[in-house]
């Protein structure tokens, strides 16, 4: 490392310390962000620096309980750090030996939690909605092999839950399939008759279900559609984007048990284990198809032994080291805490609500997420409200006429979540006046 560039980290680290951060629209940030043409290098540098950390908002910070995620583990980032030194592509075992040796046990280690038995394997994408379109390929290609080769010349579906993750539908357009073919339906009240009328009906090749929904965090279940699955040989899928992470959780990874049983499994890392953007695995129970669905011929690239060469079982070329962050933080955090921390703390904030008369509890079933509205509520507010706590540094989401605070951050607190729900009744009742 040259001393221009550590010269330029210290400049970097420095400015990471700001914490006056500004929320601006999109044209107002074209309306500031201009750079004097005069400066030297370093100087624009600088300016750069900072204008930049100014205008980004802060996930690390206490106020950030707006989405799944949070600013990301110290050593996640020092992970990161040593993943873009090295700039290697984890494509074949001769570019990146250590970095696909690392994800080879990190994915063996979390294969054990689930309970798969040999033959399982699994890879990591960019992304949980990846994962999901290569579960979607994967169990195609188990029902219809030749579709490798001919594609298909009728119509497929998939089931999917109505409060599923949008991914479904990408997935059905990526694969040619079109989103009329993916039926949802409502888990809770359709019978396992209805649900077998639906499978003869159609060309079914997998259901989808979800281990945290991304509105509510809603653990949902197929087991009473368990012997109509196996009947007509359906793919399981489960995205466990959200709450899958409690397999690594020793107190909540009886939430998991049917994972074992599942064909496919996505976990996002990056969401309720708070390690930094991105960092998705996707498990496949009979790990050959991972491999069978989209290996070709490249002899460029693998030779004779290649073996542990990852873009054998990958539909990507150009792969980054998300599995040495996994493995890293494994070996150098305690991944068990955290992953516990995450459903201890949601259920202490539900507690807050439930003691406060201003707020109700929505979903009182949900482990990450903290549903609540307010008791006085005016129709259309909340988006009001939102948008209000913004310029106050403040971040928060709503759904519907409720607000979700997933509290990823390890700072974050009681006291911080108290003193949040106090700045949404104070614009509340500033609303209300008006």
């Amino acid at each position: 490392m040259s001393s221009e560039l550590r010269k330029k980290i210290e400049i970097v680290l420095s400015a990471l310390q700001n914490e006056n951060h500004e929320y601006c629209s999109f044209e107002e940030l074209n309306r500031r962000v201009v750079f004097d043409e005069g400066l030297s290098k370093e100087e624009k540098f600088k300016e750069v620096v900072d204008t930049v950390c100014k205008y980004t908002i802060d996930t690390k910070s206490k106020n950030w309980i707006a989405k799944l995620y949070g600013g990301g583990s110290e050593m996640s980032f020092v992970a990161e750090m040593i993943i873009a030194h090295f700039n290697q592509n984890c494509h074949t075992y001769r570019s990146s030996p250590f970095f696909t040796f690392a994800e080879e046990q990190i994915i063996k280690k979390i294969i054990g939690y689930v309970g798969y038995e040999e033959g399982a394997s699994g890879i990591f994408l960019p992304g949980g909605s990846f994962c999901t379109y290569i579960a979607m390929i994967c169990a195609r290609f188990k029902k219809y092999p030749a579709s490798k080769r001919t594609g298909l010349n009728h119509p497929i579906q998939v089931i999917t839950s109505v409060n599923s993750h949008y991914s479904i539908d990408k997935g059905a357009i990526i694969m040619g399939m079109g989103t009329d073919n993916v039926i949802k339906i409502d888990f809770d009240t359709t019978t396992p008759e209805e649900f077998e009328e639906i499978v003869v009906r159609n060309n079914v090749f997998m259901i989808n279900s979800t281990m945290g929904t991304t509105s509510e965090g809603i653990m949902e279940s197929v087991d009473k559609f368990s012997k109509v699955m196996k009947k007509y040989n359906i793919w399981h899928h489960i995205d466990a984007c959200v709450s899958g992470i409690a397999l690594f959780s020793t107190k909540y990874r009886y939430l998991t048990s049917s994972f074992k049983h599942a064909n496919s499994i996505t976990i996002d890392c990056h969401k309720c284990l708070n390690l930094n953007q991105q960092c998705s695995v996707l498990l496949v129970k009979e790990g050959d198809l991972l491999s069978d669905c989209s290996r070709v011929t490249a002899p460029y690239l693998f030779h004779k032994d290649s073996e542990y060469d990852v873009a054998n079982r990958s539909f990507q070329c150009g792969r980054r080291a998300d599995g040495f962050k996994l493995w890293f933080c494994d070996q150098l955090d305690d991944l068990d805490a955290q992953a516990t921390l995450i459903y201890d703390r949601n259920a202490r904030f539900k507690k807050i609500i439930a003691d406060d008369p201003r707020f109700e509890n929505v979903e009182k079933d949900s482990m990450t997420h903290c549903c609540f509205k307010l008791v006085s509520a005016q129709e259309g507010e909340n988006h009001e409200i939102m948008n209000a706590l913004l310029k106050e540094g403040i971040y928060i989401e709503y759904h519907r006429d409720y607000f979700k605070a997933v509290a990823v951050n390890n700072d974050i607190d009681e006291d911080s979540f108290k003193s949040i729900i106090e700045r949404i009744f104070a614009v509340h009742e500033r609303l209300s006046q008006k």
